[in-house]
Parts: structure tokens; sequence; C-alpha cells
């Protein structure tokens, strides 16, 4: 039996390394969403709340303590219905009912500084990061791929005090959607469109 003569085969052609690996290419849209963040001012910074947020937290607690107000003062009425002394009942009752106002004037000076403090927000390359609460921090990261839509609000207590906030709706997980209060109205337009552009939605202009 013949045994053929394999040192003259030639051998195997190489691939040159260029072709042998994938392409470093850019994904689709990260390229054109890297240029409409950096040509957003202070595209890293982190921004604040606009100051006038402070009086629309303050009304807002003050109006949480109507309910609580009522409720407590029927049940002191309802309790002192058969005392014969009326001063008593009238000093129970108002008490009982001014207690929650109390409460409320006194988280109403306290609470809104601190949490004026506390919210921040940036828009990054790749998502928006949120960073808020007093007591308990809470940071959010919502990457633009899973914004489906921007909206803005006004209510009327806003608007009184010349403010808006931001709504972002996400695609899925545990919030469908996160809202930056207390922008000034020019403030929240333009952070709309620039979430609208980096989220894909609309073409920057």
């Amino acid at each position: 039996m013949t045994v053929p003569d394999v040192s003259s085969a030639e051998p195997p052609e190489e691939m040159p390394l260029s072709e042998s690996l994938p392409d470093a290419t850019v994904p689709d849209g990260e390229a054109p969403r890297q240029e409409v963040a950096e040509s957003i001012p202070d595209v890293h910074a982190a921004r604040p709340l606009a100051p006038a947020v402070q009086k629309l937290w303050r009304i807002g607690l003050l109006l949480q303590a109507i309910v609580p107000s009522l409720v407590l003062g029927a049940v002191a009425w309802f309790v002192t219905r058969d005392d014969a002394e009326r001063g008593t009942r009238i000093a129970i009752i108002a008490g009982a009912a001014l207690a929650p106002w109390l409460l409320a004037a006194f988280l109403a000076v306290r609470l809104p500084p601190r949490r004026y403090g506390a919210w921040r927000y940036q828009l990054g390359v790749d998502a928006l990061r949120l960073e808020r609460g007093v007591m308990f921090r809470s940071e959010s990261v919502v990457p633009y791929t899973r914004i489906q839509h921007v909206d803005t609000n006004q209510g009327p207590i806003e608007r009184s005090l010349g403010l808006a906030s931001v709504t972002v709706h996400t695609a899925s997980g545990s919030s469908s959607s996160l809202t930056i209060p207390g922008l000034l109205p020019t403030d929240a337009e333009a952070l709309r469109e620039q979430l609208a552009q980096l989220a894909g939605m609309v073409e920057p202009l």
C-alpha cells in the first residue's frame, strides 16, 4: 500500500486577521443618540428643580390635612355627644380637628426645603437618571431605549405657580412611568423634546 506524500502539500491559506474578526461598528441608533446628547448644553450635569416647587409641596401638604381634620372632628363630636359640659365638648372637637393642620404646617415648613435639595435629574448619553428622597434615597436609571413617550402636564395649582411637570412612560418595569415635577414651562418643554430626540422618537432639529 502506498502512503501519500504530505510533505509537499501546500499549507492552508491563512485568513487575514481583519477578515476573521467582526467589524467593530457602532450599534444602530447609538451614534445619532450620542450626537444629540453632545448637542445638549450641560448634558452630564445634574439639574435641580425650580425653587417654586417648594410652594407646590407646601400647598399639597396642607391640602392633605383636610380629610383627617374632618374625620377627627366628626369622631370627637360622636365621642363627646353625651357630654353635658358644652365648653369641654367644643374644646375637644376643636383640638381634634386642629391637630392635622398643626402637623401639616410643621411638615410644610421643614420638609420641602430638604426634599428640594435631594431632587436631581440628569440626561446622560444612554439613560435618564433621577435622584430623590429625604429619609429614603431613591435613584432611578431609565434607558432611552425603554422610553415609549413623554408628556408635559400642568395642574391648576402648578399653572398658578408657573410650574409644569414631565412624565416619562417606559415600556415595562415595576413602575411604568416616572414624573419630574417642579419645572418651569419652558424647561419642561425643552426636556420633553430632548428626551424624545434621545429616545429616537423624533428627529433632531
